[in-house]
């Protein structure tokens, strides 16, 4: 026999008109990549006092790297990401989930920290951790971390609903690049939701860096 709550639920789906809404991820976040270095090509900056920051950036030193000695095409940093690769909002406590209507009533928002997430009764997806430690061939190569941080929206996509929103329905899947937790898909129900023309950021910054930690 349904249980009281369970017949409100009904009479409330019953009663609802189906409708689009829009769910959006805004705040902070950007792009990381993990990429392995030859160890030649590293101990030429070195050896030349080359800024790897200025070259993944397109600057003047890009001049002073022969090809061979290039781990990427100068200003190409994105490229350098054969251990990991993730671009997106940051699953922080900063940041935001928003459900809106289709004439832009919000009728949910909680920020994207994991415990306010988790009480509100969002499930998570086993995520995925990447360190430069993780690259195949750690004796001849050094690490590559590539990173570049932007504030705005990160992912805007349609809901198609037939029963009234439930963030217990939603779920949300994040890999953690460094220490960087960065949300790589979201599902409603067991449906991915996919994203449309939304992504609309600005730059905030970068940082470019080998990590030669495995002499």
């Amino acid at each position: 026999m349904a249980t009281k709550k369970q017949k409100e639920e009904l009479m409330q789906t019953l009663k609802f008109t189906p409708r689009t809404y829009t769910l959006m991820l805004s705040g902070y976040g950007g792009e990381i990549v993990l990429g392995s270095v030859p160890r030649e090509q590293y101990q030429y900056f070195v050896d030349n006092d080359i800024d790897i920051e200025e070259f993944a950036c397109g600057g003047d030193d890009q001049a002073e790297v022969p090809e061979e000695m290039q781990p990427f095409e100068p200003g190409s940093w994105h490229e350098c990401d054969d251990v990991a690769h993730e671009s997106g909002c940051e699953l922080s406590e900063h940041n935001y989930i928003t459900v809106t209507d289709e004439v832009g009533k919000q009728h949910w928002q909680s920020n994207l920290g994991y415990a306010t997430l988790e009480e509100a009764g969002v499930s998570f997806d086993e995520s995925d951790e990447y360190l430069c430690e993780d690259r195949e061939d750690r004796e001849n190569t050094v690490g590559f971390v590539g990173q570049s941080t932007e504030k705005g929206c990160f992912f805007e996509g349609n809901l198609e609903l037939t029963a009234p929103f439930d963030p217990a329905k939603l779920a949300i899947s994040y890999i953690d690049i460094e220490g960087w937790s960065l949300i790589g898909g979201v599902t409603y129900d067991g449906i991915d939701i996919e994203g449309h023309d939304g992504y609309d950021t600005s730059g905030k910054g970068s940082e470019f860096k080998f990590y030669d930690t495995d002499k």
